[in-house]
């Protein structure tokens, strides 16, 4: 077993995105921590680039392949769906992960603003996994993933996973199985499938480690959002479009923090592509003066 195990599921896609999370995280966390980076087409220019922005960091890459055989032959994926295949890849990670008996599982669209040593070593030996639930989860929608009313229902963008667990019980081939034959049910991928088989047994997390876009709205009701988006460890750009903070549009309350780090990575050049032509102009002009 390592200590300090982060995942990551990653493409060509999110490389920018990917880094500036784990430059968050390099930021932020005080011991050396290893971070499998699970992929599938992953350019070898974009490895090399990853590699290079961490040589001199806390974090200890390790690419691992994954194998899109895996997959079941429908995935529940639409064309303007804001994610790829690549959600799916957290389910396997205790077969791709095996010298593992746990890791913290992360998605790439959060920043790290604080330590989150608290939780990467958890004991959660009595659960499969640890996380945050999501608020405001419809009675109808827990109904048709066969939960109960009084089952929570998780946000999975973080997951401690209890590896161990979730070989010995068979829940990833349960959770492949769901999104298999109830593709209908999985509005939102995987994360649906997962909730659908645990059924509200998890570890919970205080709601600081995985601030949602939800939680914004919310906070003037609910104390405990609050005091969360007042003092995030984790922050957690749920949603597509305007939550997106890359995206000139965006309007989320912290969508500052993503361009903090994002400034400490060889991206820190980066425009949105929504930007009006004029700011674009502006930027280049603005880039070609300050490097003559």
């Amino acid at each position: 077993m390592f200590l300090n195990s982060i995942a990551i599921t990653i493409d060509n896609n999110y490389v920018q995105h990917a880094c500036v999370m784990l430059r968050s995280l390099d930021v932020n966390i005080p011991s050396a921590v290893n971070v499998y980076c699970i992929y599938d087409g992953l350019s070898h220019r974009n490895i090399s680039r990853m590699r290079r922005e961490f040589k001199k960091s806390h974090i200890n890459l390790h690419f691992v392949a994954f194998d899109n055989t895996l997959l079941p032959p429908q995935l529940p994926l639409k064309s303007t769906d804001h994610v790829t295949s690549a959600t799916f890849f957290r389910i396997w990670l205790p077969y791709l992960l095996k010298d593992l008996k746990q890791v913290l599982f992360m998605d790439s669209d959060i920043v790290i603003d604080g330590d989150i040593s608290e939780i990467l070593n958890l004991d959660v030996s009595d659960h499969p996994l640890a996380a945050v639930p999501e608020p405001g989860v419809f009675t109808d929608k827990k109904h048709g993933l066969g939960m109960r009313d009084d089952q929570l229902y998780i946000n999975a963008g973080v997951i401690l996973f209890n590896l161990d667990y979730f070989r010995q019980k068979g829940l990833t081939e349960q959770i492949s199985e769901f999104l298999h034959t109830h593709p209908q049910l999985c509005e939102l991928w995987d994360q649906d499938a997962i909730n659908a088989t645990i059924k509200g047994n998890f570890y919970r997390l205080d709601y600081k480690f995985n601030v949602q876009t939800s939680f914004y709205p919310a906070a003037s009701i609910d104390l405990l959002l609050h005091k969360a988006i007042k003092n995030p460890v984790v922050v957690h750009y749920t949603g597509g479009g305007d939550g997106k903070p890359w995206f000139y549009r965006s309007k989320h309350p912290a969508r500052h923090l993503y361009y903090k780090y994002l400034r400490l990575t060889s991206f820190r050049f980066y425009y949105p592509p929504d930007l009006p032509r004029s700011w674009r102009i502006f930027r280049k002009i603005r880039f070609m003066l300050l490097h003559v």
